[in-house]
């Protein structure tokens, strides 16, 4: 009896049996992840207790948590883009229940944003200069953005680090740094990331005028590079005035007053103070002597009275002017190198012209700045037109005899003239005056 009975009950508690350990699906968390493997999933269900392996699309799982009978997790494999079915493999080797919402889906990552966490050196000059990034997603790195100057990426070394040369920039200040690879542009997150680009040095190459008078005055434009920003020039110890700075490149200044000689030009900005590194950038002061370099009339009658055009330089302020030791009436200073003066009487030669300002005497340099005195000009008969009804009228000239006459002379009658014909009585006088002489020596010839 207790027999057939066990018999009766057998297959019945074995189907029981097979049912328990076959293990259930029910979700999964997350349900898919890339092709690369490597995601944990959660698993849950029932009949895990004992499970020995996992299979993701037939290949097996690594690191299987079994944590209790309804749930596990596991690390995905390795799988080509698709999706897969799961199964769950227990003691016995029984399979888990298998349906669509449990299948995980392996798919190709896109890659992520680039994020930069740091950046160094975080200055540097507006020239630009080498720095180094880090962070994660550089990896096809496309381009590094200064505000919106582009970098010159010079090696991508892994997904989270690379070097660049930054940009040059016109203005100093701070700008965000922005990567971007083929996914698209990211930077920093909290806090962003800055590049502060730091005034430069000023340099100088050459300044012109190089040389000007120790009153100062003398307008110099100054070349070189890093003048944005400048905030003093100096000649020497002492500041110039009317500061115009026209780019970074080039400004304009007004010297200031020194008898220092020779000295060197300093330019200013927060970055620090560049100075004259050569000759090509020494300003030389001078002592504004007058210089005579021109006369015009270089000769005038020796009665004086001539206005002469003096030019040349150092003419402003001028105090006195002789020529040939003798004071001079300056008529007027039109400028530093044109003045004009009155001559005063002198004896016949040539004479040096010298002038003083107040800083000393200069003049005449040689035989073409030297004023001659001549003999006064012998002045010229001009014609005067007279009426017909003058007596010394001829072809509408008035000639002057050539030959006076004594009024007490006898002047024998002539003949008249022949209608139409005007009388020329310089040809009678002279006509009458040789008679007379005539008479005069046939006389003392007779015995």
């Amino acid at each position: 009896m207790f027999s057939v009975l066990f018999i009766v009950l057998l297959p019945v508690l074995v189907g029981q049996v097979s049912a328990a350990s076959v293990p259930m699906i029910t979700g999964l968390s997350p349900s898919g992840g890339p092709v690369k493997g490597g995601t944990v999933v959660t698993i849950t269900g029932s009949g895990f207790t004992g499970t020995k392996d996992v299979l993701f699309g037939g290949k097996s799982v690594t690191g299987i948590n079994i944590i209790n009978d309804s749930q596990l997790t596991v690390i995905t494999p390795q799988h080509p883009e698709e999706r897969v079915l799961i199964s769950i493999l227990t003691a016995e080797g029984v399979p888990g229940h298998m349906e669509p919402f449990t299948q995980f889906q392996y798919a190709y990552e896109e890659s992520p944003l680039p994020r930069l966490s740091t950046i160094s050196p975080s200055s540097g000059s507006t020239r630009g200069g080498t720095v180094r990034l880090t962070g994660s997603g550089f990896t096809g790195t496309k381009e590094v953005l200064f505000g919106n100057q582009s970098g010159v990426v010079l090696d991508i070394v892994d997904d989270s680090h690379l070097s660049l040369f930054a940009p040059f920039s016109w203005y100093p200040g701070s700008v965000p740094v922005t990567v971007r690879n083929a996914h698209g542009s990211a930077g920093s997150l909290d806090p962003v990331i800055l590049y502060t680009y730091e005034y430069p040095l000023p340099e100088l190459t050459n300044i012109s005028p190089s040389s000007g008078s120790v009153a100062g005055g003398t307008a110099v434009t100054i070349t070189g590079s890093g003048f944005t920003g400048i905030t003093n020039v100096q000649f020497g110890e002492n500041s110039a005035t009317g500061l115009n700075v026209i780019n970074n490149w080039e400004l304009t200044i007004l010297t200031p007053p020194s008898s220092d000689g020779i000295v060197a030009v300093s330019v200013s900005n927060p970055a620090g103070t560049g100075r004259s590194s050569g000759a090509a950038t020494m300003f030389h002061y001078e002592v504004p002597v007058p210089k005579l370099t021109g006369i015009s009339p270089p000769a005038g009658s020796m009665d004086g009275g001539t206005v002469v055009t003096l030019t040349g330089s150092g003419f402003n302020g001028t105090r006195s002017v002789l020529l040939g030791g003798k004071p001079v009436t300056v008529l007027n200073i039109v400028n530093d190198s044109q003045l004009t003066i009155l001559t005063p009487p002198s004896s016949l030669g040539s004479f040096p012209i010298s002038i003083t300002n107040a800083y000393g005497e200069g003049g005449s340099l040689g035989p073409s700045t030297l004023f001659q005195y001549v003999i006064n000009p012998v002045p010229t008969a001009v014609p005067v037109r007279t009426a017909p009804s003058d007596p010394g009228y001829s072809g509408g000239l008035n000639v002057s005899p050539s030959v006076s006459i004594p009024a007490t002379s006898p002047v024998p009658a002539s003949a008249p003239a022949a209608s139409g014909t005007p009388k020329t009585p310089g040809f009678e006088a002279v006509f009458c005056f040789s008679a007379l002489c005539a008479i005069i020596l046939l006389g003392k010839t007779r015995p």
